[in-house]
């Protein structure tokens, strides 16, 4: 059997051929949204890496200038908190409300 060029057409994925059905503006709006979406994801993502990163350095900073038990305890705190903020905004391991 031959295919013909409407059935390669790797955009239309759908069975029912709601993809084709749909009007220009109702695409773009949909791509639109889309992409958006992906943007501030990713700029979330950086945001809450960064964060981790400082809290981080922060931690590791207080450990290595005063050894004090009260600054080993929160140094520890915000150095564990960094690597969990960073490792779960990158998906290593999964966020907390899947834990809950």
């Amino acid at each position: 059997m031959v295919s013909s060029p409407a059935d390669d057409d790797p955009a239309d994925t759908s069975t029912d051929g709601s993809v084709a059905a749909l009007s220009e503006e109702e695409l773009y709006a949909i791509v639109r949204i889309a992409a958006e979406d992906a943007v501030l994801g990713a700029l979330g993502t950086l945001m809450l890496v960064g964060i981790g990163i400082v809290l981080i350095a922060t931690g590791a900073s207080a450990l290595l200038a005063n050894v004090t038990p009260a600054t080993v305890l929160v140094s520890v705190v915000l150095i564990g908190f960094g690597v969990y903020l960073t490792t779960s905004s990158l998906g290593v391991i999964p966020p907390a409300r899947e834990w809950l």
